[in-house]
């Protein structure tokens, strides 16, 4: 009998430790412990009001911007271009279907660099996703959008963005179809309830499984390494790809002081990242517009496609820009979006 009653004691405790553990871990991903930082070596205005801005891809001295917002779809919901060069302004580009409304953007350029496509995460207003395909036209002057196609699948349950290898090849990061008390465990942390796609040209798999809110994607420059932003684990993961066959290795990864969203990569081959400090104000601000959780933004650098150090390069408190997803280097501009707050900033770095 004493041994018995020992036994569940020790039993007892480990459960107690182990729900302990649990639930710290659940409260650091969301940020409860998270500090703040704020400042901007450089200056920022509000380049325009849209109804959010949800990624943003460079190429060619031009921004294309995917606005549209995450409380649901809008008229003014599509694909715009920014010239980064002199004082151009913000243009819808025509092209894109009627129900078009983008949460994440993919670029890919031809091998000679002559030629600029686009592939958009749409979630059309019936809820059902695609993934849209264009090529950009007149890219330097007068950018259009030519339509080349459209991708469903049953897969998509809740794509978040798509990243291009290729023609007709991409990723992309994928919510899966869980019952409500298990999305609510993974939308927490608890529990991970993301994958990966792969789309080769003619149809979805999966090439990585049990991954933590997959939201941003990325290919490094010699498309060996793809990186993923995991909002409940707070890091970029990467992993090592193969050309042939698309497959997924698991390699390193590097936590941040955010929960990163969308990811973006300059001419020099480091990776922009926004995220939110904490996922709780993040959360309360998709409710109630009037609570404005803070921005931050960081810099990743690279080696061999994996990233090794972040460094902190904006941050407000949420008055200049509230819970900013998204932002882009291109020379000494930084664009900063949210998907979730009705602006575009430009800002000036020195």
């Amino acid at each position: 009998m004493r041994s018995f009653r020992r036994a569940w004691r020790m039993t007892a405790v480990m459960l107690v430790v182990a729900l302990v553990f649990f639930v710290g871990r659940m409260l650091w991903a969301n940020g409860l412990f998270s500090s703040v930082q704020t400042g901007f070596s450089g200056s920022c205005r509000v380049l325009s009001d849209v109804p959010g801005v949800t990624d943003i891809e460079v190429a060619g001295g031009m921004a294309f911007v995917a606005v549209g917002n995450a409380r649901g779809p809008r008229g003014a919901d599509g694909i715009y271009a920014l010239p980064l060069n002199g004082t151009g302004r913000l243009t819808k580009l025509s092209g894109t279907p009627k129900d078009f409304h983008p949460r994440g953007l993919g670029l890919y350029r031809s091998p000679d660099g002559s030629g600029i496509f686009l592939l958009a995460v749409n979630r059309r207003s019936t809820g059902r996703f695609s993934i849209d395909s264009f090529e950009v036209t007149n890219p330097a002057a007068a950018p259009a959008l030519v339509s080349l196609g459209t991708i469903g699948s049953g897969l998509l349950t809740d794509p978040q963005d798509v990243a291009a290898a290729g023609a007709g090849n991409f990723y992309v990061s994928n919510g899966l179809a869980m019952p409500a008390f298990l999305r609510r465990l993974a939308d927490w942390g608890a529990v991970p309830g993301s994958s990966i796609l792969h789309f080769n040209g003619m149809m979805f798999r999966t090439v990585a499984e049990d991954v933590y809110g997959a939201r941003g994607l990325l290919l490094s420059r010699d498309g060996n390494q793809l990186l993923v932003a995991s909002l409940t684990t707070r890091s970029l993961q990467s992993f090592g790809r193969e050309m042939m066959t698309g497959n997924l290795t698991e390699g390193g990864s590097l936590t941040l002081d955010i929960a990163p969203e969308k990811l973006s990569l300059d001419s020099r081959g480091e990776v922009w990242v926004a995220g939110h400090a904490n996922l709780f104000q993040w959360r309360d601000f998709l409710t109630d517009p009037d609570h404005r959780p803070p921005s931050q933004v960081f810099r990743v650098s690279l080696a061999s496609g994996v990233p090794q150090l972040a460094q902190f390069v904006y941050g407000n408190a949420g008055g200049d820009i509230a819970a900013a997803s998204v932002a882009a280097s291109g020379g000494k501009r930084l664009l900063i979006g949210s998907s979730f707050d009705s602006k575009l900033l430009d800002c000036s770095q020195q």
